[in-house]
């Protein structure tokens, strides 16, 4: 069996397959102070509904994979370990300086971003590496001994190493490391070269940072969860799901903590990904509405878009990400009225505790789904499978007292301008994520999933013109199963720092010979025989005087090549791609080499449904009344009853244990083998 757990901001997804390929999906709340308990409830109600033990259960699985928010948190709520940094001597203040500017460079009032290192803890110690690579001082031990007795004395958690021009050569941030442990000091380091082995001092010391700040508590959250799983009777390693889509052995996503910032909403794209390749959907934007927010990612020839820098707040992170973009809109964003008395959301949420007003759990403040619990979208008394019944009247007191009355409309017509303005902030992030690079939304299926995702998803299509809407039968736990479709993957660089014409005949072929057996022996070492490993390589390359590079793709018959014909070629076709034009006559700069290991796992595969009739009417539970602009009558539908084959006309309503879809008059909604709604809608 195997096993994998998402922990949102408002419930942990528990997702298991069976050895007969059936899937089981559990939903637990979950518990921000200790994220452990909320995993363990989780797995714990799945063992119950499945008829066997947590210690049986445990015991079948044979791989297991968490996503957890535990290091966003602790970046974006600033609650990381105390970090000391080591740099060269005169550029203590690289942290402050940043790159020159500020995140609005015309706002003189806007505060300028603190960095998570503060001064007194960062220090100077004499050395100096030269861009290419040569010693031009050596590293003075007796002060770095000086300087790490001091930090060590004023209680750092955590050190980050980052030496000037250490990519070219680490030796020094080597050193340190070595003397460090070589005086029992048991600290959590972060060596900027291992972290980001590219050009970009800034890049390289930021990101390190970040990695020492979340390090100590990811590895607390992760070593305690390993050892109460292990106690309760797992016997395979724990896997962490990584930003990039991948997955990693517990000790290497400690080592590289940065790259688990985002790993829930990779694991939706991921999710996504999978699906679009099960329907040969080639253009396929995903968005994940869960209770705190929104993730949107597009999905191009079947894999997630990535990039290779990511801003939490006013802190920069340089590492391979999927390109997964969030809006505070979630089932749990409260609505409010502005200093203007207009209405708006968000991105406040009323989280797990107190949860929305719904929820009986003490909200008083009025959210997305209360407002969806008062239109009749949500059933009261199915959420969660019935193992939490909301309470409509207080969804009601609660819209009433902070919306309506102010605004001096109707209960109905206030939630139903809170579901408008959720679908309006879910279409415009759309927009946004395909607009901005020149893609019409249009030209793609929508793929909407996460427990609030399918009450909006109808009316979100309708207002891009998006001509097919998919909602999967898993949508609640969208992202856990993303994970089972994951394989293990190592990202590795190394610098090159030259233009084209300079290259040496093979130097690149050289370079990634040697990423490729660095990446080889890693999961060598984790289990993987070479037929199950797969490489993916790109060049970081632009002209010179640019500071963005564009991605080039390898190929490894490329690499082959006595000419740098195919890179030129390549290079221009990348950046016309991006900005329809190129430099003619202007050779390619090459910065960085970087290479993806994969370890393939097996693939997954999920049962398709029984083929049905088109007659949708023997999943039918009945009808409930629903608000659209009117008050109506709409039958509603049992998700897990609908067979292949049936169709449902809108208006109508689909419910599950864990998520309702809302059909809009005038749609047609299609059960597909894998048991996914396919919505469409009539021309207009």
């Amino acid at each position: 069996m195997r096993l994998s757990v998402d922990v949102g901001g408002t419930f942990t997804d528990v997702v298991a397959i069976d050895e007969n390929g059936d899937l089981h999906v559990r939903k637990a709340l979950s518990t921000p102070h200790d994220q452990s308990i909320g995993v363990l409830d989780g797995i714990a109600g799945l063992s119950r509904q499945l008829g066997t033990t947590l210690e049986a259960l445990l015991a079948r699985a044979t791989l297991f994979i968490h996503g957890t928010t535990v290091a966003t948190n602790l970046l974006i709520e600033r609650k990381g370990a105390r970090v000391g940094l080591v740099t060269t001597e005169g550029f203590r203040d690289l942290l402050e300086i940043r790159e020159g500017t500020k995140a609005d460079r015309y706002d003189l009032r806007e505060a300028f971003p603190q960095p998570l290192v503060p001064r007194p803890l960062r220090r100077g110690v004499p050395e100096r590496v030269r861009w290419d690579g040569a010693v031009e001082k050596p590293l003075d031990e007796t002060a770095l001994q000086r300087v790490l007795r001091e930090l060590r004395d004023q209680g750092v958690d955590a050190l980050v190493i980052g030496f000037l021009n250490a990519h070219r050569n680490p030796s020094h941030e080597i050193a340190v490391r070595e003397l460090v442990e070589q005086s029992g000091w048991q600290t959590y380091v972060s060596l900027g070269h291992e972290i980001l082995a590219q050009e970009g001092e800034y890049d390289r010391l930021s990101t390190a940072a970040v990695n020492s700040y979340v390090g100590p508590g990811l590895k607390r959250y992760l070593d305690n969860l390993a050892l109460r799983l292990l106690s309760s009777g797992l016997r395979v390693p724990l896997m962490s799901m990584q930003s990039t889509g991948g997955a990693l052995p517990v000790d290497q996503s400690v080592r590289h903590a940065a790259g688990a910032l985002t790993s829930g909403p990779a694991g939706g794209a991921m999710a996504g990904a999978f699906f679009a390749r099960q329907y040969g959907e080639q253009r396929m934007v995903t968005y994940d509405m869960g209770g705190t927010s929104t993730d949107i990612c597009l999905i191009d020839g079947g894999r997630p878009l990535e990039r290779q820098k990511t801003d939490f707040g006013d802190v920069k992170v340089v590492a391979p990400t999927l390109d997964v973009t969030a809006l505070g809109a979630g089932g749990g964003s409260i609505a409010k009225l502005d200093h203007g008395g207009i209405l708006d959301l968000g991105p406040e949420s009323a989280g797990a505790r107190p949860g929305p007003a719904c929820y009986q759990q003490g909200g008083v403040l009025p959210t997305v789904t209360d407002a969806n619990v008062v239109l009749g979208y949500i059933s009261p008394d199915t959420f969660l499978g019935g193992r939490m019944t909301l309470s409509r009247d207080l969804a009601v007191a609660a819209i009433r007292k902070h919306i309506a009355e102010p605004l001096g409309v109707s209960v109905e017509e206030a939630s139903y301008a809170i579901n408008a303005l959720a679908n309006a902030r879910i279409a415009e992030g759309i927009r946004a994520a395909t607009v901005r690079r020149g893609r019409d939304p249009r030209d793609y299926a929508l793929f909407s999933f996460g427990g609030a995702g399918g009450v909006h998803a109808d009316m979100v299509g309708r207002e891009l013109l998006i001509p097919k809407i998919v909602i999967p039968r898993e949508a609640a736990v969208l992202s856990a199963l993303g994970f089972l479709s994951s394989d293990i993957r190592h990202d590795l660089s190394a610098p090159v720092g030259k233009p084209a014409p300079r290259l040496e005949p093979g130097e690149l072929k050289s370079v990634f010979d040697g990423l490729e057996a660095r990446g080889r022996a890693l999961l060598a070492a984790e289990g993987f025989a070479s037929d199950r490993v797969r490489l993916v390589r790109m060049l970081d390359c632009r002209y010179h005087r640019q500071v963005f590079s564009v991605e080039v793709p390898v190929e490894a018959g490329d690499l082959e090549r006595s000419d740098d014909a195919w890179l030129v070629r390549k290079f221009e076709a990348s950046y016309r791609t991006l900005y329809q034009h190129v430099h003619e006559d202007v050779p390619g700069f090459v910065d960085t080499c970087r290479i993806a290991v994969f370890g393939m796992q097996p693939p997954l595969v999920l049962k398709e449904r029984p083929a049905g009739a088109t007659d949708a009417s023997p999943a039918c539970r009945g009808s409930r009344r629903v608000y659209l602009q009117a008050w109506t009558q709409a039958p509603v539908y049992w998700f897990d009853d609908l067979l292949s084959g049936m169709v449902l006309k809108g208006p109508a309503l689909v419910d599950s244990a864990s998520t309702s879809v809302l059909v809009v008059a005038g749609s047609t909604a299609v059960i597909d083998p894998l048991g996914s709604i396919h919505i469409t809608r009539e021309r207009e």
